[in-house]
């Protein structure tokens, strides 16, 4: 029963139970220290009882154990999503002398790839790769070699001299982690690439031809002394170049068949003469048709096009 009828406080009628017309209260505890829950009665309705009182400190210990839950996941998916924004930039520079386009679509949990472009000495430069496995601390590691890449990238005009230090720091760390890996330097017409394990860049050429890069090399993080592939390109206007992540390639299709290189190059055939942000988003409409618009890994797809 209410005996104090300013135990809730006053508003600008007198005291907020008077106001109310309450006659009875009962209020619980919500956890354990996340707040309270208290109910009023009128005067016209029977008081709360020691039943209701047991109901009710149940119902409070539920409560605090869903915002201790709601907690949790707001804490962790603020932690995935920062993850996320540092394996992607939030938008792509302009690089003088070409059109640059991507797309990237999370996976199914927190993943593991990444790409980026970013200002160099008398260019600009390019990375795109990803840590093998999934989850926050495969993410870290890529963004780690997201990060290593681009800063070194300040000192050295070597693309492969980069990838080999990032290596090292890999490699130092311990992580047990390996990271594939592919980066370019932009200087004019000419792109140097290195590729640590990962999948081939394609040169998309004006008439429909299709030729993937050399590739080639070791994934980062394996051992001491990096394996890498180099190569030098050049990009003449209307050439495109397309990067993509190991999540578009192994895409299945609901009979198990990867989505593979092959398909790659026939889609990007058709796309010819067109724009980077239209060869993007017609590989991107081809995989969400062939799997069904499943996406299980990330699906990374960058195009940097001459004009």
């Amino acid at each position: 029963m209410v005996d104090d009828e300013s135990v809730l406080g006053f508003c600008a009628d007198g005291p907020l139970l008077t106001a109310m017309g309450a006659g009875s209260l009962v209020c619980v505890p919500i956890g354990n220290g996340d707040g309270a829950l208290t109910l009023v009665r009128g005067h016209d309705r029977p008081p709360f009882s020691l039943a209701d009182l047991a109901v009710l400190q149940e119902v409070g210990l539920q409560l605090g154990l869903a915002v201790r839950a709601q907690t949790s996941y707001q804490s962790r998916s603020q932690a995935a999503e920062a993850l996320s924004a540092s394996v992607a930039p939030r938008n792509l520079p302009s690089v003088p002398g070409y059109e640059a386009a991507a797309v990237y679509h999370p996976g199914s949990s927190v993943g593991a790839e990444f790409y980026d472009v970013f200002p160099v000495a008398g260019g600009w430069g390019f990375a795109l790769g990803g840590a093998a496995g999934k989850g926050e601390e495969a993410a870290s590691v890529s963004a780690m070699v997201r990060g290593g890449l681009r800063v070194l990238s300040v000192w050295e005009s070597d693309p492969d001299l980069v990838m080999r230090k990032v290596n090292e720091a890999l490699v130092a760390q311990g992580t047990g982690m390996f990271v594939m890996a592919a980066a370019g330097f932009v200087k004019g017409r000419t792109i140097r690439m290195s590729s640590a394990g990962h999948h081939p860049a394609v040169l998309l050429q004006p008439d429909g031809g299709v030729r993937y890069a050399a590739g080639g090399g070791v994934p980062l993080g394996i051992a001491a002394e990096a394996e890498t592939g180099q190569e030098t390109l050049t990009v003449a206007p209307g050439e495109t170049l397309v990067l993509y992540s190991e999540g578009l390639i192994s895409s299945r299709n609901e009979r198990g068949e990867p989505y593979g290189e092959e398909r790659l190059a026939d889609v990007l055939g058709r796309c010819a003469g067109q724009a980077p942000s239209a060869v993007v988003k017609a590989v991107e409409e081809d995989r969400n048709l062939f799997s069904g618009g499943q996406v299980w890994d990330e699906i990374v797809v960058f195009a940097l096009r001459g004009v």
